[in-house]
């Protein structure tokens, strides 16, 4: 019993030595003020989250548009909704897709509002600006936290490295804020509280999908790039394409400082750019190129159609020459080094069948409808177009006078070039829609308008 006193009494000093140490510490100013500036921070761009199906988005401006990833909304190619909620609003808006970028992982959607209504939202930052060490704060639902609530996670970090090149994810901010499975899609901010990327990918641990403090965001200024083309799709497609400079064929071993030509194709954008074989990328746009993956980085954070200001070492002389990345690359998130279009289709890529594009979150769905008729490329690249080689059963171009070898140019004033700039549209659009087709025959343009019919299996 004396043992037991002598052992509270001896407790009893203890503590209150620790309460008179404890009324003793002084706060920390500075712990003091960047408190407070990140609670600031969150309280300022909390309530433009959004939480959409098993992810996360941002709204972007206050009549609704947001964005999200493509494998968070993976049926964004065709018109599709998603119900979302924002954060701390009980509220459900209806969502539509605008736009869809599988293989930079990006989705533009439209909340519904109701006439003159804004909701809150962020603004995109100059991701140029990002430096390694900055602070970064990303919102997200991991692991659907919120459950049916509309409160998601914060978490704190900072930015670990930037232009990182993986595949898609092809000028990427790695950041160590922890990020899981359900952030995808959400944002990254700055300390001015502006988007810095919208996160996507972490390297997990050991094949578990738990975060490993390697996360990534796709930056700001490519989503930027490509916001207009993502509203504005011509001919009724919701797909956006990067590109790559055609014939343009690189050294991807090369360890000296540039990226280097090995070879340019006849006939292609690349030749008639200006390219010559054993030319040295240098710079694209007034920035540093200096390997072929660090190339591939910077044309894809553009749609396709774009013109890059390369600066080349040709001898001893430097050279600028201005091309456009007018290839389609595939759509899909398949390998590092991203392949045509044409290529992924013969390669087993492009449309697959509803159970695959459940598999693969980068797969476009199938084509809703068709005009019926299989052909060729035109062999004068700068007319484009496919030559009509055989009609479907009940073709509604056979069906409008159209013949064999005919040459189909333009589907609603959008110029045909290669496949996906047909089967774009046509995943998009319902069989019975009404579209206008442009076709040369001998030399002469002529617009005739046609419904699509339904697309086989």
């Amino acid at each position: 019993m004396k043992k037991l006193l002598t052992a509270l009494a001896f407790a009893l000093v203890i503590g209150g030595t620790a309460i008179q140490a404890q009324e003793k510490v002084q706060t920390n100013p500075t712990v003091d003020k960047v408190d407070a500036e990140v609670r600031g921070l969150v309280s300022r761009v909390y309530p433009a989250f959004v939480l959409i199906g098993g992810g996360s988005g941002v709204c972007i401006s206050d009549d609704g548009y947001m964005i999200t990833n493509h494998h968070v909304w993976n049926q964004a190619a065709q018109p599709s909704t998603q119900v979302v909620k924002m954060a701390g609003n009980s509220r459900q808006f209806t969502a539509d897709a605008v736009g869809a970028d599988p293989r930079g992982d990006i989705v533009l959607g439209k909340l519904r509002l109701k006439e003159g209504e804004k909701v809150p939202f962020v603004k995109l930052a100059d991701s140029e600006k990002v430096n390694v060490g900055d602070i970064c704060l990303s919102v997200g639902n991991p692991f659907l936290l919120s459950g049916t609530g509309s409160e998601p996670t914060v978490t704190l970090g900072t930015i670990s490295a930037t232009h990182r090149f993986q595949g898609g994810y092809n000028d990427s901010i790695q950041i160590d804020t922890a990020i899981n499975p359900g952030n995808s899609g959400g944002p990254s901010f700055n300390l001015d509280g502006e988007v810095i990327g919208i996160n996507g990918r972490n390297i997990a641990n050991h094949n578990k999908r738990f975060n490993t403090g390697a996360g990534y965001a796709i930056p700001s200024n490519q989503i930027r790039n490509f916001l207009d083309t993502l509203k504005a799709q011509s001919g009724g497609a919701r797909v956006v394409r990067h590109g790559m400079v055609g014939g343009l064929k690189l050294d991807m071993a090369g360890k000296d400082k540039g990226a280097i030509v090995r070879g340019v194709e006849e006939g292609s954008e690349a030749e008639s750019a200006g390219f010559q074989k054993d030319d040295v990328i240098m710079a694209m746009d007034g920035m540093e190129v200096f390997n072929a993956y660090r190339y591939y980085g910077i044309v894809g954070t553009k749609p396709r159609g774009s013109t890059f200001v390369f600066t080349v070492k040709r001898g001893d002389a430097s050279v600028q020459i201005s091309a456009s990345n007018d290839v389609p690359t595939e759509s899909g998130q398949f390998g590092t080094v991203p392949r045509s279009d044409d290529d992924a289709r013969r390669g087993g890529g492009g449309s697959r069948n509803p159970l695959q594009a459940m598999q693969d979150p980068f797969a476009l769905p199938g084509p809703k409808s068709s005009l019926g008729f299989t052909g060729s490329y035109n062999t004068d690249r700068k007319v484009g177009g496919y030559r009509i080689t055989r009609f479907a059963a009940n073709s509604p171009l056979e069906a409008a006078g159209l013949q064999l070898e005919d040459v189909l140019t333009q589907i609603n004033g959008r110029k045909i070039m290669y496949f996906c700039d047909l089967s774009d549209i046509m995943i998009a659009l319902e069989a019975g829609t009404e579209v206008k087709v442009t076709y040369l025959r001998d030399g002469q343009s002529t617009e005739i308008s046609v419904k699509t019919i339904k697309a086989k299996g």
